[in-house]
């Protein structure tokens, strides 16, 4: 258990005698069914968090998936839990030299056609302030999350171009970022999703009018393995000390990435679809964090 995680267990206790807010979410599903239905999605980092609980989502929604990552144990894992017709492929995003590879590789797996790629794998090390943070630590994020993304991105972009018939294409491209890529940061992972952000609409511009759509999806703090030392609901309580006033976990994301995904969204690209229930906005009459 890492230090920050027991600081927090000590200081819940100090204050349990006090009394506090509580925040419980129940989350809102689409019913449909067969709101993603034949479509063929890739997702990286999908053997847990948030990737797994959106491989969940697409599969139960009639799309076939593919999730990847470099712990194959835990791919394995994920795909028996998930108990749909779900497939996995070993790979590191990092090792961008090869995103084209990884793509056709999926491509085959999913029976010769990708249409929506999911990019989010990422990593933050939580430094807290500028004067904590490493070069090693600073190329691990940034060549995780966005030199990663953005060559996986590019390389998904052409392929899909070149698949182009007199018809326009179907195809999506999503970026998870977070809220922390429209707030000011001097730690590399708000700086790696504020670039990620700028990406989106770039990206989108280039090819929206090929029938390939670019959004990205920017949560709150949620619950994770990426968030563990310092958001827990052990007891049930999702409630944060912010302007949201809660924590956010994987499902609800999930169902708005869904949505994202599917052909009802068709007029939504080169957007950042923040889901933090405003939390990165601040009104000059806000006197919360």
């Amino acid at each position: 258990m890492g230090y920050k995680r027991i600081i927090r267990k000590i200081a819940k206790f100090i204050l349990a005698s006090q009394p506090k807010l509580f925040v419980q979410v129940n989350v809102g599903q689409i019913q449909s069914g067969n709101i993603l239905q034949g479509k063929k999605i890739v997702i990286t980092g999908g053997g847990s968090g948030l990737g797994f609980a959106m491989a969940k989502k697409f599969a139960d929604e009639g799309a076939e998936v593919l999730i990847s990552g470099r712990n194959e144990e835990k791919l394995k894992t994920a795909v028996k839990q998930l108990k749909s017709q779900c497939k996995y492929a070993v790979a590191d995003v990092c090792d961008v030299e090869h995103s084209m590879n990884f793509l056709e590789n999926a491509k085959n797996q999913l029976g010769g056609r990708i249409d929506c790629l999911v990019s989010n794998a990422g990593v933050s090390l939580h430094e807290t302030i500028y004067k904590n943070v490493t070069i090693k630590g600073f190329d691990k994020q940034f060549n995780t999350k966005f030199r990663a993304g953005y060559f996986l991105g590019k390389a998904f972009l052409e392929m899909k171009t070149k698949e182009k018939t007199d018809e326009l294409l179907n195809a999506q491209l999503l970026y998870i970022t977070s809220e922390t890529g429209d707030q000011v940061y001097d730690i590399p992972y708000g700086m790696t999703n504020a670039a990620l952000n700028s990406l989106v609409g770039a990206f989108s511009r280039r090819v929206y009018k090929q029938g390939i759509r670019v959004n990205a999806v920017a949560p709150g703090v949620t619950l994770t393995e990426m968030t563990r030392n310092y958001a827990e609901a052990s007891d049930g309580n999702l409630y944060r000390d912010c302007a949201s006033d809660r924590t956010f976990v994987p499902e609800e994301v999930a169902e708005v990435a869904c949505f994202l995904l599917s052909d009802a969204s068709r007029c939504i690209s080169g957007e950042i679809i923040h889901c933090n229930a405003g939390n990165h906005l601040k009104a000059f009459w806000d006197e919360s964090k």
